[in-house]
């Protein structure tokens, strides 16, 4: 057997590369309008509101042992799928907005770790009121953690970071043509508005329609373009397998 007939028989021999273009286009698809989707329902199912005051705050959720065990459970599954969305986004227009979607994204997925950070004071308030602490004692708790410097710290860089990281990455999807230009438009307007419903004119119908609700339509508008890809539009095709 010459050398070329011994080269082409190695070649042959190695097995192709599994293409998986189209499971990873679908679970971006997935995966993107999942976080907002969850975080609309919490935001319409949390027994309070914003401009309520602590005692109030304390006091609905104490009340209501259902919605917070909801709320809890979600969580699990909410955190992931806000971060790897905010990847997922950027993977879609980083090939026409390099730039753009890889600050955008970035600084969503770091926001979004920023929580950690924070204490969930829903979620000590609904523990604490399950194994017998006070209203009044459970409101103090919380003051506490709020004042924190390092709790405050962390809760204005993701509120900042987040409202900046998603308008980026709207802007990098309309640079990269992924959706219609109102849709980009739609999404840089949505978490502003969120922002006051939640802190100028606290409105909960505000903020499930044209906050938190308008960031889940357009991302639901991300994910519908995501699908109608081809695989070599979602990414290049894998390399050949080395020997």
């Amino acid at each position: 057997m010459s050398r070329t007939q011994a080269l082409n028989t190695t070649q042959t021999a190695v097995p192709p590369v599994r293409d998986l273009r189209r499971f990873w286009r679908i679970g971006a698809a997935v995966l993107i309008p999942l976080g907002p989707l969850g975080v609309t329902i919490g935001r319409g199912i949390m027994p309070y509101w914003t401009d309520q005051s602590p005692e109030t705050i304390v006091d609905n959720v104490l009340a209501s042992p259902g919605a917070m065990a909801v709320l809890n459970w979600m969580g699990l599954l909410l955190m992931p799928a806000l971060l790897l969305g905010a990847l997922a986004m950027g993977f879609v227009a980083r090939r026409s907005a390099p730039v753009l979607a890889t600050l955008g994204s970035g600084l969503l997925f770091v926001s979004w770790v920023g929580t950690t950070n924070t204490a969930s004071t829903d979620y000590l308030t609904n523990l604490l009121g399950n194994n017998g602490f006070d209203a009044a004692a459970i409101v103090h708790i919380n003051a506490l953690i709020i004042d924190d410097p390092v709790n405050a710290a962390a809760g204005i860089f993701w509120l900042f970071g987040h409202l900046a990281g998603m308008i980026i990455l709207a802007v990098a999807l309309g640079k990269a043509k992924v959706v219609k230009p109102w849709v980009w438009i739609a999404l840089i307007a949505s978490q502003p508005v969120h922002f006051i419903a939640a802190v100028v004119i606290p409105s909960r119908l505000l903020d499930l329609t044209l906050g938190w609700g308008l960031t889940t339509l357009c991302s639901l508008l991300v994910a519908a373009a995501v699908l109608k890809m081809s695989d070599d539009e979602w990414d290049l095709a894998p390399l050949a397998r080395r020997r």
